[in-house]
């Protein structure tokens, strides 16, 4: 899982590149329903994409990380079946997604789950 680099010059926006690439890979076969923005704990900007299979509505996760830099995009997309690293989606988002038997994917959503609460808690408490 590399990172794919594309010169886009400065004339859009990260979350366009990122919708025009899902568009691209999976039109036909799946639709975005929902995409969140956020940063992960590294400071890249993260896309949490859910995206629902046409031919029977089941709903399933990618992570889109991204880097910008001279006009270039650099994108690494990680399926939630891989137990991706970044655990910031919020509940709203985990619970759009259909249930899953996948170990890997059952437990990046529990990380994201769990994430999403102490967040809340340390804020509470500050």
């Amino acid at each position: 899982m590399g990172w794919d680099v594309t010169q886009v010059g400065s004339n859009i926006t990260t979350r366009k590149f990122v919708e025009h690439e899902i568009k691209l890979s999976y039109d036909g076969v799946y639709e975005a329903i929902k995409i969140v923005e956020g940063k992960n704990q590294y400071g890249q900007k993260a896309f949490y994409v859910a995206l629902r299979k046409l031919e029977d509505g089941k709903v399933v996760a990618l992570v889109y990380l991204t880097r910008r830099k001279n006009g270039a995009i650099a994108i690494k997309v990680i399926g939630e079946s891989s137990g991706p690293a970044q655990i910031e989606a919020p509940a709203s988002f985990i619970g759009l997604l259909s249930p899953t038997q996948d170990e890997w994917a059952s437990q990046w959503r529990a990380d994201c789950i769990n994430h999403y609460i102490s967040t809340k808690i340390l804020k509470g408490v500050s």
